[in-house]
């Protein structure tokens, strides 16, 4: 059963483990997912502490925004070196010749 009120924590794990295999659908949600949890976080402390959960927060999106760009750009040179392997060669009819490492 899925937890209903995970913790900025877990869903920081969980983010970070999404953008790592690729799951980039997975980890715009439980980016959507986490934000809220830190928006939760923040507004149940007290108003002195609101400010360092909302760094917080930020600092680890951040991190998020940083490892995907870094991961797309990995992508995209892969299939752009995919997209010259398969303009000199022939694959089999039926057959892709796209192959992409993690």
């Amino acid at each position: 059963m899925p937890d209903l009120n995970p913790t900025p924590d877990s869903l920081h794990q969980a983010v970070h483990q999404a953008l790592l295999a690729g799951d980039f659908d997975s980890a715009r949600q439980l980016g959507t997912q986490l934000g809220q949890a830190i928006i939760r976080q923040a507004s149940a402390a007290a108003p002195a502490d609101r400010a360092a959960y909302a760094r917080d927060g930020l600092n680890r999106l951040l991190e998020h925004l940083n490892l995907a760009r870094v991961l797309r750009a990995h992508l995209a040179s892969q299939v752009q070196a995919n997209s010259a392997v398969c303009l000199y060669h022939q694959a089999p009819p039926g057959n892709h010749c796209w192959r992409f490492d993690a």
